[in-house]
Parts: structure tokens; sequence; C-alpha cells
């Protein structure tokens, strides 16, 4: 990136205002150049690909994927510099930090974000530092914060080197195999960036239930059920069988019910 060239911004917050007074302040700078607006998280993974932003502004808060899950998704040499916009109080912001380039506690100060815009600028000219994954992943993990993550709306999965957005009704099974997690959809099993307990927490309640330690199956996308030598079987309307545990068939019976 050359000193004449403007950083690209994209902007997520769910908040209108929020939205506006950001890419206000950022339109007085002279070497930055709003490229995008997202109304939420999701929005933003669909965006960042096709727009590649050199830094994204995520607020925390949002009612689909924190901003804190999206930095989680954005992997790769492609990927945009992280600065968080919160109004979280010390507890959290103290895990922010470590997860990203920079954060900007709300209500936002002219003064704060030049600052922060001085180490955007020297990280985007100078070369980026290697990804912070693992410490995102304990900002996420951070006592307090886990709680206060939204329910997923729709499910972020790896699909080629980007992110897909599945609609939860798209997805009948979710399973690990060799320490990774899968999500079955359309015929394809896709690569997604969360253990099945944080998914047991994260989904809506009442859509999916945990059948075994290694499967969480969508209670919509079961055709029918029944018992064979005392085992619980689940036949999904895609024809695939699954197997319930023990431990875990009366409650899936409850669901079922």
């Amino acid at each position: 990136m050359s000193e004449a060239t403007k950083v690209r911004a994209l902007i997520a917050d769910d908040e209108p205002r929020a939205r506006q007074f950001l890419e206000k302040l950022l339109s007085e700078h002279e070497d930055v150049e709003v490229v995008g607006v997202a109304r939420g998280g999701a929005e933003a993974l669909e965006l960042i690909p096709r727009l590649k932003p050199d830094v994204a502004f995520l607020d925390i808060h949002m009612p689909d994927l924190s901003g804190l899950e999206v930095a989680r998704h954005l992997r790769g040499d492609g990927a945009p510099i992280v600065v968080f916009v919160t109004a979280y109080d010390k507890y959290a912001v103290e895990a922010f930090e470590v997860a990203a380039l920079d954060y900007v506690l709300k209500p936002i100060r002219r003064e704060r974000l030049a600052d922060t815009l001085e180490r955007v600028l020297a990280e985007a000219r100078g070369g980026r530092p290697a990804g912070r994954a693992k410490a995102i992943e304990a900002a996420l993990d951070s006592p307090g914060l886990r709680d206060q993550l939204p329910p997923l709306k729709r499910l972020p999965v790896r699909h080629r080197r980007e992110v897909r957005l599945l609609d939860l009704e798209q997805v009948p099974l979710l399973f690990s195999r060799d320490r990774l997690v899968l999500a079955r959809a359309e015929g394809k099993e896709y690569l997604v960036d969360y253990t099945l307990q944080e998914l047991e927490q994260r989904l809506p309640d009442g859509q999916f239930v945990r059948v075994h330690r290694g499967a969480l199956v969508n209670l919509d996308a079961i055709e029918s059920y029944g018992g064979e030598d005392g085992v619980l079987v689940l036949r999904l309307k895609d024809g695939t069988r699954v197997e319930a545990s023990e431990r875990r068939a009366a409650e899936v019976r409850r669901k079922l019910r």
C-alpha cells in the first residue's frame, strides 16, 4: 500500500445513528475512504470479501453476529485490520484490547478516533502482523461475555476461501469428525468455526437437539424416528440415519413430542 493510497474502511453497527456518526467522523480524514456500511455482523461478513476493506470498524453487540464473532471468521492475507467499537465496561474492554488493533468506546470522540486511525494507517502501510485468532478465542471465552452473545440467526461456515452464511433451516445436521465441526446442508459438508458446545448454547431454543456427544440435529429435519434393538434412531429428510446415545435418548424423545 503506497503513502498516497487511502485506507478503505467498512463500518458494521446495528444502530443507524451510530453508523452515520462514525461515517461522518471518518469522512473528515483525507486518508480514509468508507467503502461499505453494514447493519449487522452477518451483513459485514457478506460485504468484506466483495469490498476488500483495509480496516473494519465492528460494533461489539449486534443482534445477529457480534463484532468478535465477525473478527473470528476473518482469516488469511486478505483479512482487514479490526477495530472494535463498544459501549461495554472495563471487563469487556480488557478482553477486546488483545483481540484487535484497537477499540473505541462509545460515544466516540474525534481525538480518540484520530489516535486509532494513526495506528490503522501505520499497520496498513507497514504490513500487518500475524492473525489474532487465539486472542479472539480468549476474548469470546472471557467471563461474563458468553451470556451476552446473541442467538445465531444464520450459521457462518467455510466455503473455499470465503465465509458463507447458511439459514438454519438449511442445516439438518451438525457433527464432529476428526476434531473438526461440520455442517451438512444441501447435500454438502461445510467447516464450522464453532465447537458443538458453543453451538448448543447459541442456537435458538427448541430448533436443534444434541443427540449424542458428536452431533446436533435440526428437529424440523427429522422425518421419522423409532427404536431399533433398544436404540433410538432418527431418520432425516435427506436420508441420513442418526442414532441417539442412551444418555440423550430421553431428552430427544421429549423434544420430539
